[in-house]
């Protein structure tokens, strides 16, 4: 990993990744928990509950680790469980932010 690679350097990078299904960025979101450089980068995504479908977390997982290909780092993605003041918020902008819109216009079931 070089040696310039910090956590505001992935904090930028990872700022505009947004929710497959909301329109927001996971930081607005209050998904991004924590970040940690070591020999590699650890990023805690905060899912709203549990049960959130392991293609949700994989895409999640996956927009993090393509915003970092310019910085050459090896990325660890680890879900953890919002607060319930972080999820009430959640829950707002996803009700407020919803793009998961079906053909019709009529508003499509949250997997949250």
């Amino acid at each position: 990993m070089a040696e310039d690679v910090t956590v505001d350097r992935i904090e930028d990078a990872i700022a505009d990744v947004t929710h497959p299904e909301i329109d927001a960025t996971l930081v607005e979101l209050g998904m991004i928990d924590d970040v940690r450089v070591d020999d590699d980068v650890t990023i805690d995504v905060a899912i709203p509950m549990t049960g959130i479908p392991d293609q949700i977390k994989q895409l999640l997982a996956h927009s993090l680790a393509d915003a970092l290909d310019s910085l050459d780092v090896e990325l660890t993605v680890q879900f953890v469980l919002m607060d319930e003041q972080a999820r009430e918020r959640f829950f707002e902008m996803e009700e407020d932010n919803w793009s998961g819109l079906d053909d019709d216009g009529g508003g499509a079931q949250s997997p949250f």
